[in-house]
């Protein structure tokens, strides 16, 4: 006499597949993570060129700014512009 037992086989049939299932989800998540960080990475890296991009032009800026507020500069461009310095200049006050 044959005794067929089909529960024991589909347990190990549920448990491989939930097994392949499990590692199939597992690599797609993976998959996703590791792009994910590779686009952080690259975002970081283009972010730190335009930050030093931004710094030289800062420093352009502050060149310009510190040029043109020299006091020898200054006096150049009022005794171009005909200004005269007042000795004892007067100032709006409150009462």
């Amino acid at each position: 006499m044959t005794i067929i037992q089909p529960h024991k086989e589909t347990h190990m049939k549920r448990f491989f597949i939930l097994l392949f299932a499990t590692l199939v989800c597992g690599s797609l998540l993976y998959i996703y993570e590791y792009n994910k960080f590779v686009d952080a990475r690259f975002g970081v890296q283009a972010l730190k060129k335009s930050i030093v991009e931004y710094e030289t032009q800062n420093a352009e800026l502050k060149k310009n700014l510190y040029t043109t507020l020299n006091p020898v500069s200054l006096q150049n461009l009022a005794i171009q512009k005909g200004l005269v310095i007042e000795k004892h200049p007067q100032y709006v006050t409150k009462n």
